[in-house]
C-alpha cells in the first residue's frame, strides 16, 4: 500500500508540526488477517466473529458481531479443544505483546517528530528534511496500520510484530538522517 501511495504522490494530510505528507491507514483488517494462521487454515471472519448458535432446533450464525473472546465456547472451542482460560490467555498474551511493541513504535515516532521540530527551529529547510519527513511518513503509516486493524495483533501476530519493527526502524533511520544534516 505504502509503495502505491508513494508512487502516486498521495497524502491524507500534512503533519502540522513537521510538514510531513501523512497517510491514514483505513480498515486494514482483511490485509492483516490474510497474513495470519486463521486465514491460512481457511477460517473466515464469520467463523470467529459470528459463530453458529442454536435457536430452537435451528443452527444459525450469531449476527451479534463481536470479539470472539466474549464467546470463546462457540467462537473458538469448536476448533480448539482446550480450556477457555487457556485460549483467552493466548489471545491476551499476543495482544499485550503487540501493544508493547506499538508503544515502542509510538515512542520512537514521537522522538523523531521532536527531533524534526528541533531541526526546523535550527533552520533546516524542506529540501534538507525531505528524506527525514519520508521516514516519518513511513513510520507513522506502519504503526497506524497495526493500530487501525483492531485486533491488537491477534489476526496476524508475527506480521504485526514485523510491521511495528519496520516502524521503529523508519523512526530511527530518520533520526540518523537528521544527525547527518549540515
Amino acid at each position: 500500500m505504502l509503495a502505491y501511495y508513494d508512487e502516486v504522490g498521495f497524502k491524507d494530510w500534512t503533519h502540522a508540526e513537521t510538514g510531513a505528507p501523512m497517510l491514514k491507514a483505513q480498515h486494514p483488517e482483511f490485509e492483516m488477517w490474510s497474513q495470519g494462521i486463521h486465514s491460512q487454515a481457511g477460517v473466515s471472519c464469520a467463523d470467529c466473529h459470528m459463530p453458529y448458535k442454536r435457536v430452537g432446533a435451528m443452527k444459525i450464525s450469531d449476527h451479534h458481531v463481536r470479539s470472539p473472546l466474549l464467546n470463546i465456547n462457540n467462537a473458538c472451542q469448536t476448533c480448539h479443544k482446550v480450556p477457555e482460560d487457556e485460549l483467552k490467555d493466548r489471545a491476551e498474551t499476543i495482544q499485550a505483546r503487540t501493544s508493547h511493541l506499538r508503544d515502542l513504535a509510538l515512542d520512537a515516532l514521537v522522538d523523531l517528530i521532536e527531533e524534526i521540530k528541533g531541526a526546523r527551529e535550527n533552520g533546516a529547510t524542506d529540501d534538507q528534511l525531505a528524506a527525514v519527513l519520508d521516514f516519518q511518513r513511513k513510520a507513522s503509516f506502519y504503526v497506524d496500520f497495526v493500530e487501525a486493524e483492531n485486533s491488537a495483533g491477534f489476526h496476524a501476530d508475527q506480521e504485526s510484530a514485523r510491521i511495528l519493527a519496520e516502524s521503529i526502524n523508519f523512526s530511527r533511520q530518520g533520526q540518523v538522517a537528521l544527525r547527518k544534516l549540515p
